[in-house]
């Protein structure tokens, strides 16, 4: 028998009985973890605080702790910025409120900060690669509970850092158990390629409708199934295919991908200690072929606590090691560029062989910038390996019955190093070869004579904590009270040499040239103390207020504007506690709440006063670079520092109701929030003729607002089954309010020069898109060239929309039968747009579906008309009857000056994705009543199964980016790596 909020009871059946159920205290009093790990229960909250289990996190066995949350939270917007093993996730919270700082959250382990700085490519448009993010190194099996503040009011505790919000992770500790406390849980996984641009299966190897043998683009005649000739001549010898469209070719060149993955932990506890050891193990390797994307993680953590009296010992130790490689990806001779440009009758699995000589660079069957992505994948080096250690050690002493003292200190340390080679091209295969020596200076060989980097980076970061904190119950009422001081140091330091011209075409060793190698050094350090303090008072159970406060003091700041204080307050009333029994069968649960805090965000290191580096002068031949016949210089650099920055400030107030219905099975979190970030530290443009390009200064305000829903009903609930739905939904409106006048109310975040660019610009959302535009007339129609029938550019670029979704939505519905549980999570993102270089590069190649439009006769372009200067300098239009001519068909689907611009270039991030699918069966318990096993879980899972993208976009999933996991990512991609699905099976074990 059972019902909602008492537990379940089985009795055998009597003629007469009498079954009493018992509250569940846990579904009615449901405590959650809070700033500086206080534990409060949720009820009491004024603010908006998503806990969630770590069951619900580990169950879709994802690598890291961020996936699976992707989609299930409303206000945060979780992304997987590629699809390579280990990469890094995004996670934005309430959108986007710095254009120069950080926007990703504060990460806090078991009360400790997580470094989360990401190990990705400084060049985006020609080596892009993302080796992942510092929350990665997290077990998901040692997670215990993750809890993601949102607000400034909940925040502010933590200081400056959480000023986009905090994901607290509460670990697993030791408990005493009815059997061993050992638990396993291992599985495999697979996967495969999610999305590839859609193809024109009609035309082939080609340009201007014309076939030609050394081609990398589409834009040839109709296939027609002869057999041709193609590629280069060697030994008197040349390949040989039929005129058809390989069809699959894309998709076929990718492999299944198969990871491995083990976890195993070890728990126990008495009254007095308690101890927790895990092991993890993945080894993952992607779909791309070879083993170029790969990725193997290994955890170990250890845990425990002892108490003696009043007096707690407990400690945390976790180790992390990594090892990734990556296939690069960019512009140039990257995989993904070269296999986007290859013509739809060219089966690309045919350059698989490397000892057949027309698959070698020399004679591939096109010199024109790409090569054999079997060669890159096989011959190019991009790794990286890391190890860190993160844990704490805490004291925790209770005394005079209402007071309770903590110490504790946390160290965050990882040494990393990334390796990167290309091979000697030019020595391997410019001489005697047709793509080299016979393309000349036009060669892909040119200028590549091979480069091999190694850097190596240190990260520490050093936390203490003491807290005082103060409890007692006066009656109605309940005290509680914290103050507080917090010590941060953050070190960071790389050493990175480089070397070129390998004199060893490929082997890659600094020594391998005749030149110095360029060596570089960089070291920084900064330091953060803050102290605090919180009152939370309550009354009833009913009532409640909660003040803070915290004052910084940041080393990156002028002493001036050093120190800087931010409050919060926030209050709720369970007005449910004034409802009679009858109308609780109803109403179950009723509270309102509001918040008002601030939180400040401090500098960069070295933003204060201009920095020295190695002197170079530009001279009528060359450069004239220092060190010098011995004689070493330094120059001033070209950025002017601020002795009068302060932080940016962030203040946001929220309103929410939280109501509950028949027992809980109908359940609404409504939040209301408005945020303003002000004083954004920016790099001003110079004159350069002052001797600087760009100075720091305070100078923006940004805001943001918008409605969440958490919605959860269970439609049906009966003893053996059970139907829960959950729907969550956000919906932000940014603005830039104000930019500097020196800026003419507008600046670039990221961008092409001269090209497609996002920007911020005063009165319009963050992340606006200009583009080259066609010209149009007063009454709409598009203005075209009378003797080319191609449009005419605008005289200005053209704002085309923006980055930000229109709104996030997430479903999910779990149907739960005994031991066997079915779950679907789908994620819904509605309007937004991103540049996509896919898209442009497809366009441009012939390749795309939408250029064999008209079956590439002739057109008019639909709309358009001409302009005509009139004699008296008036300007008139009439109707257009020039078609686009056949040898300018091609042209207008990859000139943008002269062809459709910015459509060009430009794609709706919106989509519909399967997040995940799981099925798992726990065995019956009364099968392992004679066996050591405590639960044995089955389960078969699968990850973004499925992707639906608008119409307009059938070119890449929109989640993939090239820029990074902040404010830049939101960008695009610059020939980025597509995505894939995942799906294994599972096994759980305890004992």
């Amino acid at each position: 028998m059972s019902f909602i909020g008492l537990e379940s009871q089985e009795v055998k059946i009597q003629p007469v009985m009498k079954v009493v159920l018992h509250s569940n205290s846990e579904q009615l009093e449901e405590v959650v973890v809070t700033a500086m790990g206080i534990k409060r229960s949720e009820k009491a909250l004024g603010y908006s605080a998503t806990s969630v289990g770590g069951e619900k996190i580990s169950e879709s066995r994802t690598s890291d702790v961020m996936s699976a949350l992707a989609g299930k939270i409303a206000g945060v917007q979780i992304s997987a910025t590629s699809s390579d093993p280990g990469a890094s996730n995004s996670v934005i919270i309430r959108g986007v409120s710095s254009l120069s700082g950080t926007n990703q959250p504060l990460y806090v382990i078991d009360g400790v900060p997580l470094n989360n700085d990401t190990e990705n490519s400084s060049d985006e448009l020609n080596a892009g690669f993302d080796f992942g993010n510092g929350a990665n190194a997290v077990n998901p099996d040692d997670v215990e509970n993750m809890t993601i503040l949102k607000g400034a009011a909940a925040t502010a505790l933590y200081g400056s850092r959480a000023a986009n919000g905090v994901v607290m992770i509460t670990t697993k500790t030791g408990k005493k158990n009815k059997g061993l406390g050992i638990e396993y849980n291992g599985g495999l996984q697979w996967s495969n390629i999610l999305r590839v641009p859609e193809m024109q299966n009609e035309f082939g190897m080609g340009w201007s409708g014309t076939h030609t043998m050394l081609e990398n683009g589409s834009w040839g005649p109709r296939f027609d199934g002869s057999m041709q000739l193609y590629g280069n001549v060697y030994q008197n010898s040349q390949k040989m295919k039929p005129y058809l469209p390989v069809k699959n070719n894309m998709r076929d060149f990718f492999d299944t991908g198969f990871r491995y993955s083990n976890s195993l932990s070890f728990n126990g506890a008495t009254d007095k200690s308690t101890y927790f050891v895990s092991f993890s193990q993945i080894s993952d390797n992607g779909m791309i072929p070879t083993d170029a994307d790969s990725y193997d993680k290994y955890t170990f953590s250890a845990r425990g606590s002892h108490k003696i009296g009043n007096l707690t010992f407990s400690s945390s130790l976790n180790y992390a090691y990594q090892e990734n490689k990556f296939a690069t990806t960019g512009q140039g001779l990257s995989m993904i560029n070269s296999l986007w440009q290859t013509p739809r009758d060219i089966d690309v699995r045919w350059m698989e062989n490397q000892d057949d000589p027309f698959n070698t660079p020399g004679y591939y069957y096109t010199p024109y910038g790409v090569t054999n992505p079997y060669y890159v994948l096989n011959h190019n080096l991009n790794s990286y390996n890391s190890e860190r250690f993160y844990g704490k050690f805490q004291l925790d002493y209770d005394f005079l019955k209402y007071f309770k003292f903590t110490y504790r200190m946390g160290l965050d340390s990882t040494t990393g190093q990334n390796e990167f080679g290309t091979e000697n091209l030019y020595a391997l295969y410019y001489d005697g070869t047709p793509n080299g020596v016979g393309q000349g200076s036009s060669s892909p060989f040119s200028g590549e004579t091979g480069e091999y980097r190694i850097r190596t980076s240190r990260r520490r970061e050093i936390n203490q904590d003491l807290l005082l904190t103060f409890t007692m119950p006066v009656n109605d009422f309940h005290i509680n009270a914290l103050v507080g001081f917090n010590g941060n140091e953050r070190k960071y330091s790389y050493q990175q040499s480089t070397v070129t011209n390998l004199t060893i075409p490929t082997w890659y060793n600094l020594s391998n040239s005749p030149d110095t190698p360029n060596v570089t050094q960089y070291s920084e350090m900064r330091r953060l103390m803050g102290v605090f303090g919180q009152f939370e008072g309550s009354w009833k159970d009913m009532v409640y207020l909660t003040v803070t406060a915290r004052n910084d003091w940041s080393s990156t700041l002028p002493k001036e504007n050093r120190s800087f204080f931010y409050p919060g307050v926030t209050g709720s009333f369970i007005f449910s506690e004034l409802f009679d029994d009858e109308l609780k069968d109803i109403i179950t649960f009723g509270k309102v709440r509001a918040s008002w805090g601030k939180t400040g965000n401090d500098a960069d290191v070295y933003m204060i006063n201009p920095v020295y580096a190695a002197s170079a002068n530009s001279i009528a031949f060359g450069s004239l670079t220092f060190p010098l016949n011995g004689v070493n210089a330094y120059s001033v650099g070209n950025i002017l520092g601020s002795n009068t920055l302060s932080p940016e400030m962030t203040t946001e107030y929220e309103f929410g109701l939280n109501m509950a219905f028949l027992h809980n099975r109908i359940s609404f979190d409504l939040a209301y929030y408005n945020r303003n970030s002000d004083k954004q530290i920016m790099s001003l443009s110079m004159d350069p003729a002052t001797g600087y390009t760009a100075q720091n200064i305070n100078l923006g305000k940004i805001r943001n607002h918008g409605i969440e829903l958490l919605f959860n009903v269970t439609p049906i609930e009966t003893r053996d089954f059970t139907w829960d739905v959950t729907l969550n939904f956000t919906k932000n409106w940014s603005k830039v309010i104000s930019l500097p006048e020196e800026l003419g109310g507008e600046t670039v975040i990221q961008g092409l020069n001269g090209g497609t660019s996002m920007y911020a610009i005063v009165g319009q959302p963050v992340g606006v898109f200009k583009a080259e535009a066609a010209k149009y007339d007063p009454e709409g129609h598009i203005i075209v060239n009378s003797s080319t029938g191609m449009p005419v550019a605008a005289d200005e670029f053209q704002i085309y929309g923006d980055m930000n979704n229109r709104y996030q939505m997430g479903v999910s519905t779990r149907l739960s039968y005994k031991g066997v549980s079915l779950s679907a999570d789908f994620d819904i993102r509605q309007g937004g747009i991103m540049y996509s270089r896919t898209k442009d590069n497809i366009y441009f190649t012939g390749n795309a579906i939408q250029t064999a439009y008209n079956d590439r006769n002739t057109f008019i372009i639909p709309n358009s008309v001409n302009e005509i200067v009139n004699a008296d300098g008036t300007v008139s239009y009439v109707e257009n009857t020039t078609p686009i001519t056949s040898s300018n068909i091609c042209n207008y689907y990859y000139d943008s000056t002269g062809g459709i611009g910015g459509d060009l270039q430009l794609v709706s991030k919106s989509f519909v994705k399967l997040r995940s699918i799981v099925l798992s069966w726990d065995l019956p318990k009364k099968w392992l009543a004679k066996t050591p096993l405590q639960g044995v879980r089955i389960s078969a899972y699968g990850n973004n199964l499925f992707l639906w993208t608008p119409s307009s976009n059938t070119f890449i999933d929109p989640e993939t980016t090239s820029f990074g996991n902040d404010l830049s990512g939101n960008y695009g991609e610059f020939s980025s790596n597509p995505s894939s699905r995942n799906f294994g099976i599972n096994l759980n074990v305890k004992f």
